[in-house]
């Protein structure tokens, strides 16, 4: 069986269970079984249920742990996402200044240390991608949850990756960039950003384009800035997403 056919028998599996436990109500409530046959039955449904529902959450996340496995592979072929990459941290930059403009989208006040130093971070995304995956990591300190750090320090740990000259030691900053954006989307699933790093990595980097498409098609679907949409729709006309 296929991991689609597994994800789509869970999901069968989660809907017949809860609608077990509405009808273990209804049944309580009219009389039909007892409060002890009712407590039991639905202490069985519930941790299944339970249960289910993690692994639907691991079938999920899968894509995105698969994105780790082909980095030595494709160390050899990450000059091909340069140009692509520059232009893609240059229009984030530029584009979530405008949307931070006078607020942060994470609820900072201007006037914090934190704003400030996200707003350094935007302007060295691509031209320095170490030095600002590091004042990206000063924000998540106090705010381990802000989801634009959270965002950029995995896109600039990624670049980063690709110009260090110590295999291993880019792999382990690949292996962190990569989580770093699953943590973002599940921060925030409707945030466009990590989820449109996350299809770009998947398919420029390591070269599975089966496993990027869900994340270009999500990237889209959640409403980038228009200059984002344009560069990406580009990877998607390629994928073949939304033909």
């Amino acid at each position: 069986m296929s991991v689609s056919e597994d994800r789509e028998a869970l999901i069968v599996e989660r809907d017949f269970l809860l609608s077990s436990l509405d009808d273990l109500d209804r049944e309580l409530a009219a009389g039909d079984i007892s409060p002890e046959d009712h407590a039991e039955l639905r202490d069985g449904y519930v941790a299944r249920a339970a249960e289910v529902l993690r692994l639907i959450e691991q079938e999920r996340l899968e894509p995105l742990r698969r994105i780790r496995l082909g980095w030595k592979r494709a160390v050899g072929v990450l000059g091909v996402v340069i140009v692509i990459g520059a232009a893609l941290a240059v229009v984030l930059a530029s584009t979530l200044g405008e949307r931070l403009s006078g607020q942060s989208m994470t609820g900072f006040d201007p006037r914090d240390t934190a704003t400030a130093l996200l707003a350094e971070a935007r302007a060295t995304n691509f031209s320095d991608p170490a030095g600002a995956a590091d004042l990206y990591a000063l924000v998540l300190v106090e705010d381990p949850t802000n989801v634009e750090a959270l965002t950029y320090r995995g896109w600039t740990l990624a670049l980063a990756a690709r110009q260090n000259p110590d295999e291993d030691a880019g792999a382990e900053q690949f292996a962190e960039a990569v989580d770093l954006l699953v943590e973002a989307v599940t921060v925030d699933p409707s945030y466009a950003d990590p989820l449109c790093f996350l299809g770009i990595i998947q398919y420029r980097f390591v070269g599975d384009a089966d496993a990027a498409r869900p994340f270009v098609a999500a990237c889209l679907a959640a409403n980038p800035p228009a200059e984002v949409r344009d560069l990406v729709q580009n990877l998607a006309d390629e994928l073949g997403v939304g033909s």
